[in-house]
């Protein structure tokens, strides 16, 4: 089976998804009633974080298959799922379900910190690919390979991009002015470069860099200290790896115990 057809037959299992989970949303949120006067808004592509960093030089080409829908149809990934966001802030006012609108705001507050965690972990794992692979790569083999593991992060950076910039934009459509986004600022490209010039610990001349936001993002002012200057980004980046490296370690053990000890009562 090509990769054209697994992913066909994704889309057609999340179609399944969407219509299970809209035909039980209409019970809670529509009772059943028709929605004509609503303008649902539809999902954006979120292109604007594809390709971060420049590739050019990278011997690297992009493989991702093309998977429109040539049809003239929409992709069940780009279908707008019936939630009070989508609805909007004055219809739920109007239908009593503002007890709803703001239960999603809250987790789509947790959907977006989430996000931002998940985007620094990748990028701090980036940057010490950048300090480890790409740097030591003295061959045309050992660059492409080092590219190709790049590509992959970025990957992941802009699914996770994405996943803040769908909960943002939902997470606004919740509230009572939507034009205030302090809280969830936007995410711009320049925000997920890594500068691989300050990789360097000894580099100079770093100190009035300041870092992007999402790396500050959920400290608060009491908690803003010198771990914050961008000359210690490294120690930054380490940091987070190992903190991220036990977390996984202590899940992967706490998940073998749990087995051992139904192995054992079984005994």
């Amino acid at each position: 089976m090509d990769e054209h057809q697994t992913i066909e037959n994704k889309r057609i299992r999340l179609q399944g998804l969407i219509d299970m989970f809209e035909h039980q949303a209409d019970g809670f949120l529509l009772q059943h009633q028709p929605m004509n006067d609503v303008q649902i808004p539809s999902l954006g592509d979120y292109s604007q974080y594809d390709h971060i960093d420049d590739m050019e030089d990278s011997g690297v080409t992009d493989t991702t298959p093309d998977v429109s829908d040539t049809s003239g149809g929409h992709n069940a990934e780009d279908i707008p799922v019936l939630l009070p966001s989508t609805l909007g802030r004055e219809w739920c006012t109007s239908h009593g379900a503002m007890s709803l609108l703001m239960k999603e705001a809250k987790l789509r507050c947790a959907q977006a910190n989430e996000s931002i965690h998940a985007i620094r972990l990748a990028l701090g794992f980036k940057s010490a690919l950048f300090r480890t692979l790409v740097r030591n790569a003295r061959t045309q083999q050992t660059k492409t390979r080092a590219w190709t593991v790049i590509q992959n992060v970025d990957t992941t950076v802009h699914h996770h991009a994405r996943n803040y910039s769908m909960a943002r934009e939902a997470y606004l459509r919740t509230q009572e002015t939507p034009e205030d986004s302090s809280e969830l600022p936007e995410l711009t490209r320049t925000d997920l470069r890594v500068n691989t010039a300050i990789l360097g610990a000894a580099e100079v001349g770093q100190r009035n860099q300041q870092l992007p936001w999402i790396w500050s993002f959920g400290i608060s002012d009491t908690q803003d200290g010198a771990w914050m200057d961008s000359c210690e980004l490294p120690c930054l980046i380490e940091n987070v790896l190992m903190i991220d490296i036990l977390y996984s370690q202590s899940s992967a053990l706490a998940s073998c115990q749990g087995t051992v000890r139904k192995m054992a009562g079984r005994t």
